[in-house]
């Protein structure tokens, strides 16, 4: 069965459902009293008014011990009410033993319910059912009778209640935390990051870093010794860009992300076979205390205990909630189902063979619409056909609602199992997703933050090595500029994995600047935007390092400008211009390379447009955030 509902609504409905659900089968139960003293003829009639009295005062403290709040707390002086719950359950037996014998089935829901820790509310569970032996032998002296009214009544009401006071605490618990999962493995894939990044990206710079400053004396005092030192630490800046390239790669394919790794919970599993001993308990008894009281021959016993296997286990596959909704071929199993409810009534006797009594659950489980109401209708008045259990019209109004309120059980039963079922699936399934993002989000800020610091580190130590002969002082100089890029890239390892931190347009235009100058290009800076909101400022220096670093790696520039400015209607716009295009490169429309498209999706996330591609001989990089955009981010 598919849940109609999304995460708020389960929490809400689920509780809703188990408070109906169980007060429908207290007040089927009531009436079931209700039954039995009004045809008693044994009790005069202010007797039964008193009965009655008591037995309305009994139904009204079970719903107030179990018939939950959202919140699944204990009503106030539960203890007092638990108390004379009990009082009002077995002092009555005194005087109205035949009619009083079904009660202490809500007692031991009660139990379950209310006591803690969870031994004590076991512990009451089994001592209400060992009451409850005795007293079923009195009312009815043999083992079969008293047994049926232990587990067919006594445990089977009891773990009812619980399973679905159960069932709901457990839908609110999965509401409540589903976002606790993916927060866990979100961190994880945080932590796996860092890990990563540190020991090989982290790892090249620290080293770089720990003989630079050294280096850089040596070049400046001994210029023909360094080269070695030098070469390798160009391949060491080389190494760490590459491993930064293909680490932001592989977290830009949500294809590799893993599976959240959850462990398998006890409790789906807890639920499965609690769902499973209440449907055994609700369909075996009935049918053995009949069977032995028949005089069937050993064979036909043998035959009736197989039909009756059968059709319990039919009876529980169709009751199990599927991860597509209905079980897999549900109409053939339920149709086997009817068949196997009708078709040995050739055999068995209708008194005996009285499993049809509960395929109203069944048609309230799987089907759907009219033919829901329809089917429900027909199979509650299964002892109204066969006429074998009800001699009075009284009688017969009382087994169609004994039919209903177990078949609102089994529904309660499969519809809150099927909620929980569908939030635990939809848990992982936020979980993949807000995993697979954080992965899409550390590749696009590993690319953007530490592309730009690499490559200039690596263009630094190469312009270093190129004067290290000829200009030692120059040499020196591009080298402590390497090193600052790679401290500042080292910063960025440090942080990238935590979350996008803070960048500022004005700074990065000015490192921009140096560092393309260092490279021989000529850079005009016009930055003159005021002060932004810091999630503009961010985007837009993004934009920029990422621009910069593409002249660096894919272009031949020898001029270059970045402009900012504010439009008069209030828009910021960054333009990045540059010559020196290289065939093929850069005539790609808007969002063609990895790092393109992760800026159109910051700015996206602002309401802005990001264009890029050749105009004329140069190639033309343009970001523009809207005025409302920032006046609105002004605002807040």
């Amino acid at each position: 069965m598919r849940a109609a509902f999304g995460p708020r609504e389960d929490a809400a409905f689920a509780p809703l459902l188990a408070r109906v659900v169980t007060a429908v089968i207290t007040c089927g139960f009531f009436f079931g009293g209700f039954v039995g003293l009004v045809q008693s003829t044994r009790l005069s009639t202010g007797a039964k008014a008193i009965a009655l009295g008591l037995l309305l005062a009994l139904v009204t403290l079970h719903l107030r011990n179990c018939v939950r709040p959202a919140d699944g707390s204990r009503p106030a002086g539960w203890r007092w009410t638990l108390g004379a719950q009990a009082v009002l359950t077995y002092l009555p037996m005194t005087w109205f033993h035949e009619t009083w014998y079904g009660n202490p089935g809500f007692l031991a829901g009660a139990a379950l319910l209310l006591l803690r820790p969870a031994w004590a509310a076991w512990a009451g569970f089994v001592a209400v059912l060992a009451v409850q032996v005795p007293v079923g032998l009195a009312v009815r002296p043999t083992v079969v009778e008293a047994l049926y009214l232990v587990l067919g009544q006594a445990a089977l009401v009891g773990l009812a209640v619980y399973a679905l006071a159960g069932l709901a605490d457990l839908v609110a618990a999965l509401t409540a935390t589903r976002t606790a999962l993916a927060e866990a493995e979100v961190a994880r894939e945080r932590l796996r990051f860092a890990r990563h990044l540190t020991d090989g990206v982290g790892a090249s710079l620290t080293r770089i870093l720990a003989g630079g400053d050294a280096l850089v004396v040596g070049l400046r005092e001994r210029p023909e010794s360094t080269r070695p030192a030098l070469t390798e630490a160009l391949a060491e800046a080389r190494a760490a860009m590459a491993r930064a390239r293909a680490f932001a790669h592989e977290h830009k394919s949500i294809e590799n992300t893993p599976p959240p790794a959850i462990a398998d919970e006890p409790t789906p599993r807890a639920v499965a076979v609690l769902r499973v001993a209440i449907l055994v308990l609700l369909i075996v008894p009935l049918p053995l205390r009949v069977l032995a009281a028949s005089d069937y021959s050993p064979a036909r016993q043998a035959l009736f205990g197989l039909l009756l296997c059968a059709f319990v286990a039919l009876y529980i596959r169709n009751c199990t909630p599927a991860s597509g909704g209905r079980p897999r071929w549900w109409r053939c199993t339920f149709a086997a189902q009817i068949a196997l409810a009708y078709v040995p009534l050739v055999v068995f006797d209708a008194r005996v063979w009285s499993v049809g009594l509960f395929l109203a659950g069944l048609a309230l489980v799987l089907l759907r619409g009219p033919w829901r109401v329809l089917a429900v209708i027909g199979f509650a008045l299964h002892d109204v056909y066969f006429g074998t259990w009800s001699p009075t019209l009284l009688d017969r109004v009382y087994h169609v609602v004994w039919i209903l309120e177990r078949a609102a059980l089994v529904y309660g039963l499969v519809r809150m199992a099927d909620l929980a079922r569908a939030l635990g699936a939809a848990r992982v399934e936020l979980a993949a997703g807000q995993v697979a993002r954080e992965r899409l989000r550390l590749g696009h800020d590993l690319h953007d933050l530490l592309g730009f610091s690499l490559s200039a580190l690596v263009l630094k130590t190469q312009l270093a090595l190129r004067f290290a002969d000829r200009d030692s002082e120059s040499a020196a100089s591009r080298l402590a500029e390497g090193l600052a890029m790679a401290r500042q890239a080292l910063a960025d390892v440090g942080t990238v994995s935590g979350g996008y931190r803070g960048m500022s347009l004005a700074v990065e235009a000015g490192t921009a600047r140096d560092v393309l100058a260092g490279a021989g290009v000529a850079v005009e800076v016009a930055v003159d935007v005021g002060a932004l909101p810091a999630g503009i400022d961010t985007v837009l220096a993004t934009v920029l390092r990422e621009g910069a670093t593409n002249v660096l790696r894919h272009s031949s520039a020898t001029r270059c400008a970045i402009i900012a400015s504010v439009e008069p209607d209030g828009a910021v716009v960054l333009l990045l211009t540059n010559d020196g295009v290289r065939a093929g490169a850069g005539s790609a429309p808007t969002g063609a390379g990895l790092g393109l498209k992760s800026l159109d999706g910051r700015l996206a996330a602002l309401g802005g447009t990001l264009t890029a591609g050749v105009v004329g001989d140069a190639f033309r990089l343009r970001a523009r955030i809207p005025g409302d955009v920032r006046a609105g981010l002004v605002r807040e």
